[in-house]
């Protein structure tokens, strides 16, 4: 697929995925909240800081700070899939432009991938509330762990790129990202990683393909929840989107483990503080 079709192609999901927004649910017109606007915006570009430096981590940087402000599980989770189309699609499309996507992994991981996201968007929407918000904040307490541990310890797993391992790989890190707001980098990235093929290739097809898979789970939703933090979504959408392109030069001067820790210490923060209050 040469770079022309492919900007053609990601152009036109762009639009369709703005035209359902607009068309098929609507925003319900609430009264500004600045306070909320202006914290998703400060957010958004943290969460885009750290995608851009790490590969991965928007979806659960974004989702915490969303369940920890006081959004329903569900909402949350579709906001972040809604605003990351727009960050995974600007990132895709510069590892695109640089070589640094393969097209075999890129499609044993796309169609397996957006069947376990719509699969994972479908069952969160049919959870009751109550356990949702605490299986999502558990979720984020073990991600925000997982950081912490990969930045003190070199995690390999080494997984063959077989279409038998790949697939269930794929569908499995598309049903998690689906279900929890984010995991398909986490999940995919870091199972390939230490494999034959060069580090910089594995990051930027896994991230050429979330764009797709953010897409598939950001569609599913649309037809599921109402948009009513529109302040929200606009402030991740804002902030992930101006900083996503200067991400990779502003923390090239950061420690990679600084961030992870950080990272992993306030997503555990901020979960084990929804996890305590939802139990007292």
């Amino acid at each position: 697929m040469s770079n022309k079709i492919f900007k053609i192609l990601f152009g036109l999901l762009v639009i369709s995925a703005i035209a359902m927004l607009t068309y098929y649910r609507g925003i319900d017109p609430t009264p500004f909240n600045s306070d909320l606007f202006f914290w998703a915006l400060l957010f958004g570009s943290i969460a885009a800081l750290i995608d851009g430096s790490l590969g991965m981590a928007y979806g659960v940087t974004g989702t915490a700070f969303l369940l920890g402000y006081g959004i329903s599980p569900v909402k949350a989770v579709a906001y972040i899939h809604i605003a990351e189309i727009f960050v995974s699609g600007s990132s895709g499309l510069n590892h695109w432009k640089i070589g640094n996507v393969d097209t075999k992994l890129f499609k044993k991981l796309l169609i397996p991938g957006i069947i376990g996201a719509i699969l994972g968007a479908l069952v969160i929407t049919k959870v009751k509330i109550a356990y949702l918000s605490i299986v999502i904040s558990i979720y984020l307490l073990f991600m925000g762990i997982f950081l912490i541990a990969k930045a003190y310890a070199k995690i390999k797993l080494q997984i063959k790129q077989k279409n038998s391992v790949v697939i269930p790989l794929a569908v499995t890190g598309g049903f998690v990202d689906g279900a929890g707001g984010g995991g398909w980098g986490p999940v995919v990235t870091t199972s390939l990683l230490g494999g034959k093929m060069l580090p910089k290739k594995v990051i930027g097809t896994v991230n050429a393909s979330e764009f797709f898979i953010n897409l598939a789970s950001a569609t599913t939703f649309v037809f599921l929840v109402k948009i009513t933090d529109w302040e929200a979504l606009a402030g991740l959408i804002i902030g992930g989107f101006l900083i996503a392109p200067y991400a990779a030069k502003a923390t090239s001067r950061m420690s990679v483990k600084m961030i992870l820790t950080v990272v992993g210490c306030l997503i555990i923060i901020i979960s084990l503080r929804k996890i305590i209050t939802l139990f007292l």
